[in-house]
């Protein structure tokens, strides 16, 4: 625990710190401050920051989250009309090794979803063609790895925290979905029915979970964290269930640092890619 508290300290939290400043200047209404953050990212990019591939697993997961917190604040940056070119080859080697070391890992899970989603906001942001490859083989694995009766088999072996992590990967999924639609990737018929059984075992387990816990093992299930909830009510659109919050959390939040900030400002920024209106 000690040795964990230490790498956080030193090496996780520093990184946190920057993507929740550059973040929330990139989400602020002063164009100043966005301008600011768009100057904290170039220096960063200059620097080549987090480019040494991580050396274990616990490295790769993290540099995961903080490569889709980095290309969404960029992504924002964008939208808002500032030049982030000399960013791309920067965030391009980031991408490049999460999908590479997902690739490799060949393990479908909520974890793999989110490589995704890293993979669909570079696509969105350098239009790359192995980026877009990723996302769409992450895609068809994650819908696919959907039950009939809506559990994630890989979810499922986490016990007291199944619950939990089911919300993580319907997250991931529904994140990975509204860039996918930004991309001009539209869900198919198929694919919306087995999203729908997902949303549908999450919100029913979050009310009653005794179906959740007999299927994980007859662990009682732990409550799951507000913030987990962030991306689905962000991104959900036609999925949206009302279960989420008045049986998961009341409080849940609309900004996440890992995630790039402001949800609800991404999510505007996806729509309006979709309906073509974006710069």
């Amino acid at each position: 625990m000690g040795n964990w508290t230490h790498v956080y300290n030193s090496q996780i939290l520093p990184l946190r710190n920057f993507v929740t400043d550059a973040g929330s200047r990139a989400d602020s209404d002063d164009r100043g401050e966005r301008e600011c953050a768009l100057r904290m990212m170039r220096d960063w990019a200059k620097t080549g920051a987090l480019a040494q591939p991580p050396a274990d697993f616990n490295g790769l997961r993290e540099l995961e989250r903080f490569t889709i917190s980095l290309n969404i604040i960029v992504l924002k940056l964008r939208a808002d009309g500032l030049d982030i070119a000399p960013l791309l080859d920067w965030l391009g080697t980031l991408n490049h090794t999460v999908i590479q070391r997902f690739e490799n890992r060949n393990q479908v899970d909520n974890l793999d979803v989110w490589s995704g989603v890293a993979a669909a906001s570079y696509a969105l942001l350098s239009g790359n063609e192995v980026a877009r490859r990723h996302e769409d083989s992450v895609w068809k694995q994650g819908i696919a790895a959907i039950r009939p009766d809506g559990f994630v088999n890989s979810e499922l072996r986490r016990g007291a925290r199944a619950l939990s992590y089911h919300v993580y990967d319907l997250s991931a999924l529904l994140t990975l979905n509204a860039f996918r639609n930004a991309l001009g990737e539209p869900i198919s018929a198929q694919d919306r029915a087995a999203l729908a059984r997902l949303v549908n075992r999450v919100g029913s387990s979050l009310c009653e979970p005794s179906a959740m816990t007999a299927a994980a093992g007859g662990m009682a299930q732990e409550k799951v964290r507000p913030i987990v909830f962030a991306p689905i009510v962000a991104f959900a659109g036609n999925f949206a269930d009302a279960r989420m919050r008045s049986c998961g959390a009341s409080d849940i939040p609309t900004t996440d640092p890992i995630l790039g900030g402001d949800l609800n400002k991404t999510a505007a920024i996806l729509a309006n890619r979709h309906s073509g209106h974006a710069p």
